[in-house]
């Protein structure tokens, strides 16, 4: 479990029949957002402002944001939606609204868990890259 749980925050994890369509996010994190669920402005939640572009560009400065994207994605983690989804995915390949439903997980906790992802990912790379105080990176509209 804990294996399936690091390949889902590291988006290596690919959801069958999700891997063909989509947006991704690309700069110093590069990541997809979660197919029907997840929007383009996820990372605002986590301290990202966006630049004007056909791409929303985006820019987190850790002095500003560290501390709240650990709170934020430990209110994400509160929720349960987490471990909702997790045991979902680690008994299921895809999902769909009766998968969800056998294991009570709803559209927010997908929405959730999509954007749990991503602010870990932020979270990690300022982890990784201590010297950085700035993290940059575009997401497809």
């Amino acid at each position: 479990m804990a294996k399936l749980c690091r390949q889902l925050l590291h988006s290596q994890y690919k959801l069958k029949n999700t891997t063909k369509m989509g947006r991704y996010y690309t700069g110093d994190i590069d990541g997809k957002f979660m197919f029907a669920v997840q929007n383009s402005d996820a990372g605002e939640r986590f301290g990202a402002v966006s630049q004007e572009s056909n791409y929303i560009d985006y820019v987190v400065n850790k002095e500003d944001s560290y501390e709240d994207i650990c709170k934020e994605l430990n209110a994400i983690e509160q929720t349960g939606c987490i471990k909702r989804v997790t045991k979902m995915f680690d008994n299921e390949v895809g999902y769909n609204d009766d998968i969800c439903k056998k294991y009570g997980v709803s559209h927010e906790d997908l929405m959730e868990f999509a954007d749990y992802r991503m602010g870990k990912q932020i979270k990690e790379w300022f982890d990784n890259n201590p010297m950085e105080n700035q993290l940059n990176f575009e997401a497809e509209l």
